[in-house]
């Protein structure tokens, strides 16, 4: 059922309540604010289990896993890069559980198992970032510097070995994918350097680019009608296949951050110079705005039309209850989606 938002810009009548500990579990009854502790220091990512638990990585290399009603249930701490530095970008959650995180200083992609706790890490070209999964269970991560491999900008795993024939003969962008999306037609969509691109995931062979006006785009997300959603600054961009990106709302004002697509193919998006969550129709009209916390970054739904944002430079998340139509598993897409139905 379609929910009736106030307006952006208007005076919300939700109620923003601040807590330091965990909403009590009557809390999925209407559209009210938890913001809690995220368990991490500058969270930026966030992913939701198939349990309905949402996991929180930190750029630092921490990660908490939050249940449904904000409370910690465990922590990890991810291994530094070879340099001893340690930072963190997309994360992914696989059907058997296992957490994908990316280190886009080391230049691997780790993988946590949590019934064990072991960790290991898989190279993959310089610099990576985005990381999505596709319905067979691969793990695509995008570059955002030049690999070692031809196809530089983009690695994928076969369970934890990386395929040759996805690297291709040449790079698929100048060596910058800054977020990656999988669509139910088994095509891979990397968004970064001034270009939105289309790689056949069977192939590894490119097979569209959508160029951008501006340097960006940043994240990106695929709808139910296997259209892609991008933000790139203060702009969020529709594309469908073959035309060009579509400006669909922008605000000069605005630097959005997270994306993601409910079951209604309502867009969600982070604004972090606004420290606010906006939600759009399909259509691109603006339907409401929510405050969150400063700096927010990452978004995730879960199963109950609960939308988290991670607040980086707070170091806490908030959880808007119910204000989304559920979560969109199907097609698998983006850091944000779990490659599995709770």
């Amino acid at each position: 059922m379609k929910r009736s938002y106030i307006l952006a810009f208007g005076i919300l009548s939700f109620a923003l309540v601040l807590v330091s500990c965990a909403p009590s579990s009557s809390g999925h009854s209407g559209p009210v604010a938890y913001t809690s502790p995220a368990g991490v220091t500058a969270p930026d990512a966030l992913a939701i289990d198939a349990a309905g638990n949402v996991w929180a990585l930190g750029q630092a290399g921490s990660l908490a896993e939050i249940n449904s009603h904000g409370t910690i249930l465990t922590t990890y701490t991810l291994p530094s890069g070879g340099s001893g530095l340690t930072s963190y970008a997309g994360i992914a959650i696989a059907a058997s559980g296992n957490i994908w995180a990316v280190n886009y200083a080391g230049g691997f992609v780790a993988r946590l198992v949590p019934s064990t706790g072991v960790i290991t890490q898989y190279p993959t070209g310089i610099s990576p970032y985005g990381v999505a999964i596709d319905p067979t269970g691969n793990i695509w991560v995008g570059d955002t510097g030049s690999g070692s491999t031809p196809y530089s900008s983009l690695t994928e795993y076969v369970g934890s070995t990386p395929y040759p024939s996805s690297y291709g003969t040449s790079p698929v962008s100048s060596s910058c994918v800054e977020s990656v999306a999988i669509d139910g037609l088994g095509y891979v969509w990397l968004s970064g350097c001034g270009s939105v691109y289309i790689v056949k995931a069977s192939t590894g062979a490119a097979t569209g680019a959508y160029p951008f006006p501006s340097g960006g785009p940043g994240n990106i997300a695929i709808d139910q009608n296997e259209n892609a959603w991008a933000v790139d600054l203060g702009s969020l961009y529709e594309m469908t296949p073959p035309n060009n990106p579509v400006v669909v709302y922008s605000d000069a004002n605005a630097r959005f951050q997270g994306i993601a697509i409910d079951q209604s193919n309502d867009i969600w998006v982070t604004d972090a110079a606004n420290a606010s969550l906006l939600v759009f129709s399909p259509t691109g009209r603006l339907l409401a705005s929510f405050a969150v916390g400063n700096n927010p970054g990452g978004i995730a739904i879960d199963v109950y039309g609960d939308v988290w944002v991670a607040n980086t430079n707070d170091n806490t998340v908030t959880e808007w209850i119910g204000v989304a139509a559920g979560p969109q598993f199907f097609p698998y897409a983006g850091p944000q989606f779990a490659d599995g139905q709770p």
